[in-house]
């Protein structure tokens, strides 16, 4: 996320190592997904921890441009490397940002490469903006192929066969990072409202290592020193405390129960500070609230009345799923 050749940092395979011994001690471990920047670039290092998650029955998925896919002969190459060490998925990013950099001959062959390899599952990921060239529809068209597409918004189906599904997942843009600086008539407005009052259920529930070993606590925005969601140095502390600590933090658990949409609204009806009003989706709205030092400070001066709020929240619920039972058996 947000690669760039400026950024020189990376794992070693002894602290991805680590780290997952350390989850598996603590936590229930069902994916570890290898991302980036570009995580081919780890080269050997990147086989030999897909490997050792495989020996203890970890599910894998990489997410690559596919650089490496200058031919189909080298493609099968690495296809045939990443199903011998147990990788589970694969997903190519294909959309107008990467193909200035990789051709889409190299999608081609890589997919190509993938087909009857074994995956669980293939992915084509595809983040294109309302007048992008590279949408689902140019993609089957290019490769030749019907291909089912999927959205965040689509339910997803448990792999329960030996089949390979073979996807095109959808996404919209986002107004973070350097996609910031694009034209605003590239970014879809939600549909409703609803969109983006909603919580945030990956945060803290799917944590992510960067490349300078430090917790996120999502996969949405960069987060390496952002005060709420970088959750510690895993050279500094154990992830058992850094987990420990964030599963306590009030803040993080208001964006996993409220939403960031609601933290802002508290924040300016506790302070001077006003938000603006056109984001397109919620991980715009918890990158402006997280990376505002004032917001932030707000948030964490009022922690007793935003706890408040979160055991409200739960009472509700409790109440409502009694009340659905009750009516449920009358």
């Amino acid at each position: 996320m947000n690669c760039t050749s400026q950024k020189r940092h990376k794992l070693q395979f002894e602290q991805m190592q680590e780290s997952i011994d350390q989850i598996l001690k603590k936590y229930d471990l069902n994916l570890v997904v290898f991302t980036g920047g570009e995580p081919t670039l780890l080269g050997e290092e990147l086989y030999r921890i897909i490997r050792y998650c495989t020996l203890r029955f970890l599910r894998t998925r990489v997410v690559t441009n596919a650089h490496w896919a200058t031919s189909l002969e080298r493609a099968q190459r690495y296809i045939e490397k990443f199903r011998s060490v147990g990788l589970c998925e694969i997903n190519f990013s294909i959309d107008d940002y990467h193909e200035p950099y990789i051709p889409l001959d190299n999608i081609r062959n890589a997919w190509q490469a993938c087909k009857g390899a074994g995956f669980d599952a293939v992915v084509l990921a595809n983040s294109h903006g309302t007048d992008d060239k590279i949408t689902p529809k140019y993609i089957q068209k290019y490769l030749g192929e019907k291909i089912e597409v999927t959205t965040p918004y689509t339910p997803e189906s448990p792999h329960t066969d030996n089949k390979t599904s073979y996807i095109i997942y959808e996404n919209t843009l986002q107004k973070t990072g350097r996609a910031k600086t694009l034209n605003n008539q590239k970014f879809n407005q939600p549909q409703s409202s609803c969109d983006l009052k909603k919580s945030c259920k990956s945060a803290v529930d799917d944590p992510v290592l960067s490349c300078i070993g430090h917790v996120w606590a999502c996969c949405g925005i960069t987060s390496d020193n952002n005060p709420i969601l970088d959750l510690g140095d895993t050279s500094k502390e154990s992830i058992k405390t850094i987990m420990n600590r964030a599963s306590k933090d009030v803040i993080l658990n208001a964006i996993h129960d409220l939403g960031p949409l609601r933290l802002c609204q508290f924040v300016e009806e506790h302070s001077d500070i006003k938000f603006k009003r056109n984001y397109n989706e919620i991980c715009e709205i918890c990158s402006a609230l997280t990376t505002n030092k004032k917001a932030v400070q707000v948030l964490r001066d009022n922690e007793k009345a935003i706890a408040t709020m979160l055991q409200t929240k739960k009472k509700l619920e409790k109440i409502s799923t009694l009340f659905n039972k009750y009516s449920s058996n009358i």
